[in-house]
């Protein structure tokens, strides 16, 4: 039966605090794969650069951080005057708060605040530069409730900012157990309804993440690229020894690129069976 929204949290909930208890050190919190990261960092540090975001130097927002994923992100890659983090479990917030303590980066301002996007109540007093929110808007399945965070949004993005999301944007409409994949024209509508607009699009990982880009059912292709996804991630799994890991990743890096390379020239990136990296801007 699909998750509502309340399941989801809590799930992560127990998830998180589980997570967190067990950990020995911030590696053991990542929550991400070797191989999408290798393919998804360069190319969101790459369209950073090209559109000229603000995220040296800006105020920065994280929402829906979990255990902390873009955090360590923007901590690597960038130098934020501000770095907030907002989730709408308690659980991460207190993980948050334990692996990322405020003096990790004396020059950034660190802040971690239990805050449910959805909410009519949203408000962090004041506007972001860069608000990144990955893997969040399609496990919002009830409408009106991602009609909010959508509003939410826009109210906290500076003039001249963006918002950064992971989408799909699949012509027709995907629900899963965890997922409410919006297509791509209510997507764009509902952005637009809340006074923002599409930007830029960049696709990622065709193989490293669901193929919910594509359409049909589970039996055609979209099955078919999920079987091979299967595939190569028993592939990774399989290396046990650190220069197999490390081969492992760089080579299933490369069949992606690949991939990538040869789409682009033929295929625009919207209709990439990936998930995208999609960029806002208030009108």
């Amino acid at each position: 039966m699909p998750m509502t929204q309340q399941c989801i949290r809590t799930h992560y909930e127990a998830s998180w605090k589980q997570m967190s208890d067990a950990a020995k050190d911030v590696s053991q919190i990542a929550y991400s794969g070797p191989v999408e990261d290798a393919i998804l960092y360069p190319l969101y540090r790459q369209m950073i650069a090209d559109l000229k975001i603000k995220a040296d130097g800006g105020d920065v927002l994280d929402v829906g951080s979990g255990s902390g994923r873009w955090i360590r992100f923007f901590l690597e890659h960038f130098s934020p005057r501000s770095l907030t983090g907002s989730d709408y479990t308690r659980a991460s917030v207190d993980l948050l708060r334990k692996w990322f303590p405020e003096h990790l980066v004396p020059q950034t301002q660190f802040e971690f605040q239990h805050a449910d996007i959805t909410s009519p109540d949203f408000d962090l007093g004041r506007q972001f530069d860069l608000i990144n929110i990955a893997n969040v808007l399609f496990h919002i399945p009830e409408h009106e409730l991602f009609a909010q965070a959508l509003a939410n949004l826009s109210r906290h993005c500076r003039p001249g900012g963006t918002i950064v999301t992971t989408e799909y944007l699949p012509r027709s409409p995907i629900r899963t157990e965890w997922m409410y994949v919006r297509d791509r024209y209510t997507f764009e509508r509902m952005v637009k309804d809340v006074g923002l607009r599409i930007t830029a699009i960049k696709a990622f990982s065709v193989f490293a993440n669901d193929p919910m880009g594509l359409d049909g059912f589970n039996d055609g292709p979209r099955g078919h690229f999920n079987a091979v996804r299967t595939m190569m991630n028993t592939f990774g799994a399989a290396a046990k020894t650190e220069p197999a890991k490390q081969f492992a990743v760089r080579f299933l890096s490369e069949i992606e690129r690949a991939m990538l390379a040869f789409c682009a020239e033929r295929v625009a990136d919207i209709d990439m069976p990936s998930q995208k990296l999609v960029f806002l801007t208030p009108v």
